[in-house]
């Protein structure tokens, strides 16, 4: 079958497309055709070897971890998955995606109705983490107004629509001009070009000098400490990435010296969900149903072949994905 593989870690230039052999399911597995698979940045994460939950490495590494199609065979402890169903498939592996067909434990299947449209199966995963980042991981905090940075990708399309969905007051933030006019197209109330405007005063002018109740931040880096100036009191930083490094900075110090404000910090990855089944099925439903009936709708910026995932992975590490990019098999 064809894939797309690694031999070692590093850029866009490291894929390569290459026969390998058909997986054949476990007992426990589902082996599923692709159709389409999802580009993002946890395959940025995987292909660069800064993943901490990559579970195998190069050489001949398939590289993804969300794709969907239709079910080709399951092991025999397979329950409720059968051939000819379509599913979505999010790897926990954190690999194996990007290629004709994956073979993969039956917790990262998700099975579509046939009235689905399959190629949302593709960034069902997004929806998710959006879900997650803003009922699960950032609940608790007093108020309604969310700041993203870097909001025009796949994560931030889905966190703005579901916040919006849900009541929230959203600032998002991009590096260009054309990102911010696709965040607008969204429904942010807030947009700002952050290489132009000042992130803090952006912020607390939407906030009439609050601060954001919750920002979501998935660079971390240098300039994290900063956001604790726009964050309002009781407020919350979700850390759910970190593109730009570690921070550098004593974090439980950090909080200790906001304490007057009542400040947190959490971090998040989805892996929490791993050992937690039923927990994971009431957000899959939840976001099921919104894409189903339409309160929510993915934006794909391109649809490209899977021999051109170089070229995907170009637009993502330069920073030029406006919602999702996909391949289709």
């Amino acid at each position: 079958m064809k894939a797309i593989v690694i031999d070692r870690f590093g850029g866009p230039e490291e894929l390569v497309l290459r026969e390998i052999e058909k997986p054949v399911p476990g007992p426990d597995e589902v082996l599923v055709r692709n159709l389409y698979v999802g580009v993002g940045k946890p395959d940025f994460v995987m292909r660069s070897g800064i993943c901490p939950f990559l579970e195998k490495e190069p050489p001949n590494l398939v590289v993804g971890n969300e794709c969907c199609g239709i079910v080709e065979a399951v092991g025999d402890e397979v329950k409720g998955i059968s051939p000819g169903m379509q599913v979505g498939v999010n790897s926990g592996l954190g690999y194996g995606a990007y290629a004709e067909y994956i073979a993969v434990p039956q917790k990262f299947v998700t099975v579509f109705p046939d009235s689905f449209p399959i190629r949302y199966a593709a960034c069902f995963l997004n929806y998710m983490v959006a879900y997650a980042l803003l009922n699960e991981v950032g609940r608790g905090t007093d108020g309604r107004t969310l700041y993203m940075k870097s909001a025009s990708g796949g994560i931030g399309t889905a966190v703005i629509q579901t916040a919006l969905l849900q009541g929230m007051q959203v600032a998002a933030s991009a590096s260009t001009d054309e990102k911010c006019e696709y965040l607008r197209s969204l429904g942010a109330q807030c947009v700002f070009n952050y290489t132009k405007e000042d992130e803090k005063a952006a912020v607390l002018a939407f906030t009439k000098g609050q601060g954001a109740d919750l920002i979501l931040d998935q660079m971390a880096g240098p300039d994290f400490k900063k956001q604790f100036e726009y964050l309002a009191d009781f407020g919350m930083i979700v850390l759910y990435n970190w593109l730009d490094g570690d921070p550098g900075l004593d974090q439980l110090g950090t909080i200790i010296g906001r304490s007057s404000h009542a400040q947190a910090v959490r971090s998040f990855s989805f892996h929490v969900y791993d050992s937690k089944p039923e927990r994971l099925a009431n957000i899959r439903k939840i976001c099921m149903d919104r894409l189903t009936d339409g309160s929510l709708k993915p934006v794909f910026q391109q649809e490209l072949p899977l021999e051109e995932a170089r070229k995907a992975h170009e637009l993502l590490d330069n920073h030029q994905v406006l919602g999702k990019i996909i391949l289709y098999v």
